[in-house]
């Protein structure tokens, strides 16, 4: 379930043996607009890196490195291999590289288009919900989670992987993008690329459950009847729970009020309360979507 990953190497852990400006520089493809006497920026393959005097700063997708797509999902032994694989290409001592960025995500192969999912995905507490250019995102400083249609985003890169079989799915896929500040602060060390390495990795396991209690977290919104009972309380009701199916009720109420009101702390806790407690249909959408996010766990 490891997709993105970003490392950075320091000058210590070769022991000052490498000039990473131009030995490393040499084995990539610069780009000439964006490097100096300063840093050197380039790509080797599908992976950005940036060099400078100090460091070495690499990112991005193991399986599309490997693959050329991330429609795939990699063993869990295939992380470290191919880390390997690509410090040996650059001459880097990769294993001992801190690391700055994890992905965990899944392709998950849905009865209905993915977009018709969103809605029933409500607020995330301390996270931001935003729906931009037709994919789901939920944002705070150091963590955020995706879901979009992955075979829209596979169509508009050319993935070498969509097959005509695969065009005729309905894949929505859901990541998580961890950052260095998270790792750091959830794991209280740096994380070195060596601890994503093998079957029994302790740090991918804890990334893995993370992503999927997050995903637990997310408040999960029926599509009620559109019957409602003929009270004033009815009509609120209803039109509270079509409201929140596009809009993140928590932040409005904290964006129209002020920090320690009791009164909007009160209000947060009622509201969230009626959305638990709402008779709706549809509900195996939800169940569906549920299922599909524990069987990848598992499969995992």
């Amino acid at each position: 379930m490891i997709d993105t990953v970003g490392l950075t190497i320091e000058q210590t852990a070769v022991n000052n043996s490498v000039d990473f400006m131009a030995e490393v520089g040499a084995r990539i493809n610069v780009d000439i607009k964006r490097s100096n006497e300063y840093r050197v920026v380039g790509t080797y393959k599908n992976l950005q890196v940036t060099i400078t005097p100090s460091l070495v700063h690499i990112e991005g997708s193991l399986p599309k490195y490997r693959y050329g797509s991330n429609l795939v999902t990699l063993e869990r032994e295939e992380p470290g291999s191919i880390i390997d694989e690509i410090g040996a290409a650059l001459g880097l001592p990769l294993r001992d590289a801190f690391v700055t960025r994890v992905d965990i995500a899944a392709n998950l192969v849905m009865n209905n288009l993915p977009k018709n999912y969103f809605p029933y995905l409500s607020s995330l507490n301390n996270f931001d919900r935003n729906i931009i250019r037709g994919s789901l995102y939920y944002k705070q400083t150091y963590r955020e989670l995706y879901f979009y249609d992955k075979v829209m985003e596979a169509q508009k890169h050319n993935d070498p992987l969509l097959t005509p079989n695969l065009r005729g799915k309905h894949i929505l896929r859901y990541e998580m993008r961890f950052k260095r500040q998270w790792l750091q602060h959830h794991f209280d060390h740096k994380i070195k690329a060596i601890e994503l390495y093998g079957s029994a990795s302790d740090v991918c396991c804890e990334l893995v459950v993370e992503w999927f209690q997050r995903y637990e977290a997310i408040m999960k919104v029926g599509m009620e009847k559109p019957a409602f009972e003929m009270t004033k309380m009815g009509l609120f009701d209803w039109l509270l729970r079509n409201y929140s199916r596009k809009n993140d009720i928590i932040k409005l109420i904290d964006s129209c009020s002020v920090k320690g009101d009791r009164k909007a702390a009160r209000l947060k806790r009622e509201v969230l309360a009626m959305l638990k407690k709402c008779d709706h249909e549809d509900e195996d959408m939800v169940g569906e979507l549920n299922r599909k996010v524990w069987d990848a766990l598992e499969a995992y």
